[in-house]
């Protein structure tokens, strides 16, 4: 059987669901996420005209994206850069780049983006 959900939604906004759904596997804390989420959102943008991923990574981690994002959340830069502490302890952040596996891989051209999980069902004997 198969349950399909279809949502209208603003890539902002999907890095924060995605990192919702998927809060069983990278198992961070609820204002980790916000910072990650947005961390996404911003790679995503700054994606669509920067193609080196050495500048791209750069500008990323820069003061000005890291003060950005804490504006937005309301919180200090310190608590910016402790999340980024954890995220390169976790494997999300490797060699100064976020790791593939928590990017959601979609450009500003795609029109939908899937995420599906296949749950094998083992009943109790």
């Amino acid at each position: 059987m198969n349950k399909i959900v279809n949502m209208n939604i603003a890539p902002k906004s999907l890095f924060k669901m995605w990192l919702d759904i998927t809060a069983s596997f990278h198992k961070l804390k609820q204002g980790e996420q916000n910072i990650l989420a947005l961390l996404l959102y911003h790679h995503y943008k700054l994606k669509q005209d920067i193609t080196n991923n050495k500048i791209l990574y750069k500008v990323l981690f820069d003061y000005d994206t890291k003060h950005e994002i804490a504006e937005e959340l309301g919180i200090n830069t310190q608590v910016i850069r402790n999340a980024l502490t954890v995220f390169r302890k976790k494997g999300i952040i490797v060699n100064n780049t976020l790791s593939n596996a928590i990017i959601p891989q979609f450009t500003k051209k795609d029109k939908e983006f899937k995420i599906i999980f296949n749950f094998n069902l083992i009943h109790e004997q």
